[in-house]
């Protein structure tokens, strides 16, 4: 073992440069004009799956003896996770409120385009009301808040696939 670090404390930190990756690509992904419903934002799955096995790995080899259960795996993926989610989340109130409050609209007016395209037979009192719920859903903390839930969900669901692949137990008859 090459130190004492916590499973709590390897995941912080690359919970941390995990969120700062993340919030590096979805500023690059804005900067040259790719849209939030791209196909292109599915990178960042695999941005939280490399994040997810970085962190595993190092747990387990440098911290806990080249060993690592399943339990012990998904913990530190759920906790690597959950610190990028409120980097990501905290990233999200920013931007949607300071660096690019236009966005919302433009979210908006995107899916008003939308509902009118697959369900022309609303009215438009029907869009307008739809359009209501989504304003109220779509202010810059409300979008930190879906985010971090939204990463936290996705991010547990890949921890959980990621940890069978990195467990590594202990034999039975090791010294």
């Amino acid at each position: 073992m090459e130190g004492t670090k916590s499973n709590a404390q390897v995941a912080l930190i690359n919970g941390l440069l995990l969120g700062v990756a993340l919030v590096l690509f979805s500023l690059l992904m804005y900067v040259i004009g790719i849209a939030h419903d791209s196909k292109l934002q599915y990178i960042s799955y695999l941005i939280i799956i490399i994040g997810l096995v970085l962190s595993m790995k190092q747990w387990r080899d440098k911290y806990n003896d080249g060993f690592l259960t399943y339990g012990q795996a998904f913990s530190n993926g759920f906790l690597t996770i959950l610190f990028a989610s409120i980097i990501t989340a905290i990233w999200m109130i920013i931007f949607f409120g300071l660096i690019a409050p236009g966005e919302i609209e433009n979210m908006l007016r995107t899916a008003e385009d939308k509902m009118y395209e697959t369900q022309p037979n609303m009215t438009e009192e029907q869009v307008e009301m739809a359009l209501k719920w989504s304003k109220m859903f779509m202010t810059p903390a409300m979008m930190g808040i879906w985010g971090f839930i939204g990463n936290l969900i996705i991010g547990t669901i890949l921890s959980a696939i990621v940890s069978i692949f990195m467990k590594k137990e202990k034999p039975i008859f090791a010294e």
